[in-house]
């Protein structure tokens, strides 16, 4: 397996921070700890992420 150098590497991180910094937002929410659990626990029933769960709430959203 090839060595990778130092400089390779921190030219791949660069180009994974700029297409991630242009094609993603971060969406946060505060939420109090009872409701953190519930959905949590929810989501791993379910077998969820948080952006699958994102996605699932827009797409009821528009729906209405």
């Amino acid at each position: 397996m090839e060595k990778r150098t130092q400089k390779g590497m921190q030219s791949k991180y660069k180009y994974i921070n700029k297409y991630t910094n242009e094609n993603y937002k971060t969406f946060g929410a505060k939420v109090r700890l009872e409701e953190y659990d519930e959905i949590k626990e929810l989501l791993k029933h379910k077998g969820m992420t948080n952006a699958d769960f994102i996605r699932y709430a827009l797409e009821k959203l528009r729906s209405i």
